[in-house]
């Protein structure tokens, strides 16, 4: 019975909390909502975030195993090259398997690139197609619909596929138990299962998988062999309660007695190279920058980590700007709370009606959150590129950390007013005797202040990063990236490409075209080791493989001797250097130099011409070592054409491809947006800066809308008795915007030092780097400086002009 009556004490109280605070809102609504709305946009902004962050740091962790699962990834140094590979040797799985007692299983993937896919009249050309071991599914978590997971790829020219694929080829059919023609070149794969989704926080992205028995180069001699790395990708499975460490080292040294069956690894080793093995837990992979290739889904730790203080911050000014509004009005409760007192209101209950107000204001802010952020996601993602989803927003974990944030922000928000009111003796207020909060000002000063320094930071941060990638774009990558048009997978027009080239520069816009194997932003990992004239000092060198035409198309600049002639029998034992590889050859001409390619045959080459550096990478890299080996037709054609004739172009090539090959679709891309893609990151990385750089602005704004709405609600006695004392409305605007000046010249001060180390730490990730100049922080402190004082001149005129008259009046 006591319990009954004391849980309706408390439900009651609950209630008349609940009603006294809406009856307060109802008091003065604007600054309730100034409030609600600054905290509404500093909810959706870390919900956002947080979600970010979220689904970026949760990649592979679906797996059940995840935790003992491991990628294979190797660090290699040839002569001067020094690369990091994430591909593995094919026979490493087996290895292993056999020496290490600490390995469980070992399962292996292999993709190729551009493969036609048809089934009936419907044919594509997939970008990756992949291979896997019959025991993938057993390794990996990754849904199947239908197909049992032990058996699906057990059989040679076996295939499952997504639902998503499989309605592209099959409609609305059940697609298990039918065929595919896979390569155009008649062999037949059954689909033996059907693939759920693949979740979009896994790096391993496939929309099928063959059997990996079914791989014609996994017949070959070549690719068994150690210190081959081919297209091949393998994963470790580690028994349940292994110590790592010993494994680690375990697998650096294993290889080395299979190293020596096949080359003397001691000399290899005594002149400065190396291959070292290692085990990357899968966990990791999404993030680590050391081990990353052009298959798989990387992201950015640095930028999580950037726009998570971003987040924080954020949140950080909305309840700042709620501290100095709640405190800011506390004089005008004072009566409030000393009438409370009198009547027997203790200190605890004083401070959970302003928790409870604080709560409620918190919660609408909240919910307002979530439904403005459901709306503007689609526009959101579609700026900043990225596939947020709703349920990755409201996800259990991420609702969790959103009822956290709550609870802090209700606590750092509400604990200070609450002591604030408190304290007042309700004996003086009733007296009449005057509340002197000035104690606190210092309070609300430094608040401002730092939020201040958050604006002029996040302002800086944006300008540099959008610096930084402006650099990226707009700097001279070595060739002309502008008006070249390239049209894939023309190696498969076979003796039909000579026709199709020529066909092109007939048409109308195209000023030259060149067959290659490889372009800027589109490498074919073709390292291979090369040495001066048959000496031991190897160094490994990038090969593109391209025609007499391809300097003309991309502009890159002669150095020394000459590039090929249009005689394709008479170059096919010359070569082309860049000056990277030359340098590392110890080169400054080319007068009877030779080379030797240790991949091709043991073949040398004379070396004909050295060409101006070019990146083949991103401007994020270093310049690579380049040889250029004269070819016929090529996986590309790449076409110099005229501004503004793309459209036209395209058509004649479109039409001129259907007209020679009819088995795969056309497909093209313009060299600048695939190199300027490489940017991605960067590019988000300065979007979601701004657009947060934004938010902060729009938030601190409002805080000082309502500070300053409360000081002058303060000072409105004082700006009359200046006015009849013939003050003029400029130096009244100038008594009541001096204090936010001072406030932010103190935050610009602070700002500055602490952009410069943070921008300087995150712009030594670049080989390439903008500089930080003055002007930048200058810019970002006459933008804060500016919108300061217009949004506190815009109130203090407004009451400036007021008539003293009437405002000694109200009194």
């Amino acid at each position: 019975m006591h319990v009954i009556k004391r849980n309706s004490s408390y439900l009651i109280l609950n209630m008349t909390l609940v009603r006294t605070a809406f009856r307060n809102f109802r008091k003065s609504p604007s600054q309730l909502w100034l409030n609600i709305f600054g905290l509404a946009l500093g909810f959706a902004t870390m919900i956002y975030i947080a979600s970010y962050v979220n689904l970026e740091s949760s990649f592979d962790s679906f797996h059940s195993k995840a935790d003992r699962i491991y990628r294979c990834v190797a660090k290699v140094k040839f002569g001067e090259t020094e690369k990091s590979l994430t591909n593995s040797e094919l026979p490493i799985a087996a290895s292993a398997k056999k020496d290490l007692p600490e390995i469980e299983d070992a399962t292996r993937i292999f993709y190729k690139h551009n493969v036609v896919v048809k089934a009936g009249s419907t044919k594509n050309i997939e970008d990756i197609f992949w291979y896997a071991d019959e025991n993938f599914f057993q390794v990996f978590d990754f849904k199947l619909l239908e197909g049992e997971r032990k058996t699906v790829l057990s059989q040679p020219n076996s295939v499952v596929i997504t639902k998503e694929f499989s309605r592209k080829y099959f409609g609305d059919e059940n697609p298990v138990g039918k065929n595919l023609e896979i390569n155009g070149n008649g062999v037949i794969y059954q689909v033996t299962g059907i693939l759920g989704k693949i979740p979009t926080n896994s790096h391993i992205q496939f929309s099928m998988l063959a059997s990996f028995s079914s791989l014609e180069e996994s017949k070959h001699d070549d690719i068994h062999q150690w210190g081959n790395f081919p297209n091949l990708y393998t994963y470790f499975l580690v028994r349940k309660h292994t110590s790592m460490n010993s494994v680690y080292e375990k697998f650096r040294t294993f290889p080395i007695s299979y190293y020596k069956q096949n080359f003397d690894i001691e000399a290899f080793e005594k002149q400065g190279n190396y291959i070292t093995h290692n085990l990357q837990p899968l966990k990791k992979i999404h993030l680590d920058k050391t081990f990353v290739d052009d298959v798989f889904i990387y992201g950015n730790k640095e930028l999580l980590l950037i726009v998570g203080i971003i987040g924080i911050f954020i949140i950080i000014i909305a309840s700042v700007n709620f501290v100095n509004l709640s405190t800011a009005q506390a004089a005008l409760r004072a009566i409030e709370i000393g009438i409370k007192k009198i009547f027997g209101s203790t200190k605890n209950m004083i401070i959970m009606q302003v928790l409870m107000e604080t709560l409620l204001q918190c919660s609408i802010a909240l919910v307002i959150a979530v439904i403005m952020l459901l709306y503007a996601l689609p526009v959101i993602n579609k700026f900043v590129e990225v596939d947020m989803r709703p349920h990755d927003l409201l996800s259990g974990y991420n609702s969790l950390r959103i009822l956290a944030i709550l609870i802090v922000v209700v606590l750092l928000s509400g604990i200070a007013p609450s002591f604030m009111i408190t304290r007042f003796n309700p004996l003086e207020i009733v007296k009449g005797t005057s509340i002197n909060i000035n104690s606190k000002s210092r309070l609300r000063s430094t608040l401002v202040t730092f939020q201040f320094v958050i604006f002029i930071a996040l302002i800086c941060c944006a300008i540099i990063i959008k610096r930084q990638v402006h650099l990226f774009i707009s700097q001279n990558p070595g060739f002309n990236k502008e008006d070249v048009l390239v049209v894939k997978n023309t190696d498969f027009l076979r003796n039909k490409g000579d026709v199709f080239k020529n066909e092109m520069l007939k048409t109308p816009g195209v000023i030259n075209a060149s067959y290659t194997s490889a372009l800027p932003s589109k490498l074919d990992d073709s390292y291979n080791p090369f040495s001066p004239n048959d000496l031991n000092d190897k160094i490994i060198i990038f090969t593109i493989f391209a025609d007499n035409d391809f300097l003309n198309v991309l502009k890159i600049r002669m150095v020394d001797g000459r590039f090929f002639s249009d005689k394709i029998n008479e170059e096919q034992n010359n070569a082309v250097i860049n000056e990277k590889a030359a340098k590392l050859l110890g080169w400054r001409d080319v007068k009877n130099r030779i080379i030797h390619d240790y991949n091709d045959g043991n073949k040398n080459y004379n070396i004909i011409g050295i060409v101006a550096d070019f990146h083949i990478e991103s401007l994020k890299q270093n310049i690579l070592p380049i040889i250029i080996k004269i070819t016929g037709q090529n996986r590309y054609l790449t076409m110099r054409i005229q501004p503004l004739s793309g459209i036209n172009v395209l058509q004649a090539a479109e039409r001129n491809w259907n007209e020679l090959y009819n088995n795969a679709p056309f497909e093209y891309f313009f060299l600048d947006k695939t190199f300027d893609s490489q940017y991605k990151m960067e590019i988000r990385l300065g979007k979601l800066v701004s657009l947060f750089t934004v938010f902060s602005i729009i938030i601190a704004c409002l805080g000082l809308v309502g500070l300053v709405s409360y000081t002058l609600n303060r000072k409105q006695k004082e700006i009359g008795i200046r006015k009849i004392n013939g003050a003029k409305v400029s130096e009244i605007l100038t008594m009541l915007n001096i204090d936010f000046v001072l406030l932010v010249t103190i935050a610009f001060t602070i700002a500055c030092p602490i952009v410069w180390i943070l921008m300087h730490k995150w712009l030594q990730n670049f080989v390439y780097k903008t500089d930080i100049s003055w002007w930048i922080f200058i810019l970002a402190g006459l933008i804060a400086m500016g919108l300061a004082l217009i949004t506190i001149s815009w109130q203090s005129w407004q009451a400036a002009k007021r008539n003293p008259v009437d405002v000694l009046r109200q009194v």
